[in-house]
C-alpha cells in the first residue's frame, strides 16, 4: 500500500523513531520495542544493528515473534505539549526477515509485494538507513533487517 497523502509522508519522513509491535507464539502477549527505520515508499526497513544486545539477533524476542506470526504494527507519533498538535500514523502489515542475500532468493518473502515489481533488499535498506542516521558511521548496521510491507495505514491527528 503506497500512501499518497503528503501530510502522512511528511510525518513518516520526519520521524526518527517508531514502535514495533509483535505477538508471541501464542498470539496472546504483545511485545513492543522502539526502533529506527527507513521507508522507500514500498517497505519499512528496520535494522538489527550492532548496538549492544544481550543475545544473538536470531534470539531477539521481536525476531522470534515475527517468525511465529508475521503480522505487526509500526507506530509513528509526534507528541507535543499542545495536545491540539498530536498526531500518529500506525502501519499494519507483514514483517519478514532478510539477511545478506536479496529477498528474491527467499521464497517466503517473494509474496511481500503483490502490487509492484519492487523487491526489498538488505543493500537498499542499509543505504537508506545510512542516509537517515549518521550514528551508523560509528555503530555497525548489522547483517539483518526486518522488512515491513504495509497492508493498512491508520492516521489520526488532533483537530
Amino acid at each position: 500500500m503506497q500512501s499518497n497523502n503528503l501530510f502522512i509522508q511528511e510525518i513518516i519522513n520526519r520521524a526518527r523513531v517508531a514502535r514495533l509491535s509483535t505477538l508471541d507464539h501464542n498470539k496472546q502477549i504483545p511485545h513492543i520495542v522502539p526502533v529506527v527505520f527507513a521507508f522507500d515508499r514500498h517497505y519499512y526497513y528496520i535494522p538489527l544493528d550492532n548496538k549492544r544486545k544481550e543475545q544473538p539477533v536470531e534470539k531477539l524476542k521481536r525476531v522470534r515473534n515475527i517468525q511465529y506470526h508475521p503480522n505487526v504494527a509500526l507506530l509513528i507519533d509526534e507528541y507535543d505539549e499542545d495536545w491540539s498538535k498530536l498526531v500518529f500514523v500506525m502501519i499494519q502489515g507483514k514483517a519478514y526477515l532478510i539477511g545478506e542475500k536479496n529477498v528474491e532468493e527467499n521464497d517466503e518473502c517473494c509474496e511481500c509485494d503483490n502490487n509492484s515489481n519492487k523487491i526489498p533488499s538488505l543493500k537498499e535498506g542499509h543505504k537508506l538507513l545510512y542516509q537517515k542516521y549518521n550514528q551508523y558511521q560509528k555503530v555497525g548496521i548489522g547483517q539483518h533487517c526486518i522488512i515491513v510491507k504495509p497492508q493498512k495505514i491508520i492516521f489520526w491527528k488532533s483537530e
